[in-house]
């Protein structure tokens, strides 16, 4: 938790520990990115407002060198501050005031979806994209991406299924753990991040593709298919 507060940290500490949680905390920006550097954590809780280096700028830092998802935890609430939170690579962002049940719903909403399952493969390769589950790193064309959460997630499946179709409603069930509801567009928009971060594949063609009315599939370069 990369908190400058102390006492909320203490807070979080006292509250999530029943729940099994193990909170380390870090008052400054800098403090937090050399612990990351230093020991393997499994979800960052990260307020906006710190000294010196504010959450925005340790969240892009971060992302240069984990995918460990994130949780924005700020009193800057605005719209436009989430948007820039989660389009920086944030997985969820709650404001303060903030209950604390809500606060450890979210952190298992987000280790759910980013911790491997026992049935899935750790290790994927398709073509010149590389994904490992266990250091959470993906290599497209010997460059490593920074994803959210979420995004890992995704892509993870695909891979999996590289060559078929996958339903939009099995995705939203299995990336972002709830129902398909009419308008939603979580799965479409994360799609189309991983295209821009990925780009074509070898062949010059989306690696994801969309197919009307039904989902996506991750077309590896020898499937030809029609567009």
């Amino acid at each position: 938790m990369i908190d400058d507060d102390l006492s909320l940290t203490e807070l979080v500490k006292e509250y999530a520990a029943p729940d099994g949680f193990d909170v380390t905390g870090a008052a400054s920006g800098e403090s937090g990115l050399q612990a990351l550097v230093e020991a393997a954590f499994s979800l960052v809780v990260l307020d906006v407002m710190l000294p010196g280096m504010d959450g925005f700028e340790v969240l892009r830092r971060l992302r240069r060198i984990s995918s460990v998802p994130v949780l924005m935890l700020t009193s800057r609430g605005s719209i436009a501050d989430r948007i820039h939170g989660l389009s920086g690579g944030a997985d969820d962002y709650l404001p303060k005031p903030f209950e604390p049940r809500e606060l450890l719903e979210r952190m298992r909403s987000i280790l759910r979806r980013v911790q491997p399952r026992n049935h899935r493969l750790s290790h994927l390769q398709v073509d010149d994209v590389e994904l490992d589950e266990k250091s959470r790193l993906v290599r497209c064309r010997g460059t490593e991406l920074e994803l959210t959460g979420s995004e890992f997630a995704l892509l993870h499946i695909l891979l999996s299924k590289a060559g078929k179709v996958l339903a939009r409603e099995e995705l939203v069930d299995q990336v972002l753990e709830r129902g398909l509801s009419v308008n939603d567009r979580g799965i479409d928009n994360l799609a189309s991040k991983l295209r821009k971060k990925m780009g074509p594949s070898t062949t010059g063609k989306d690696r994801i593709r969309s197919i009307r009315g039904i989902g996506y599939v991750y077309v590896p370069c020898n499937d030809v298919r029609p567009e």
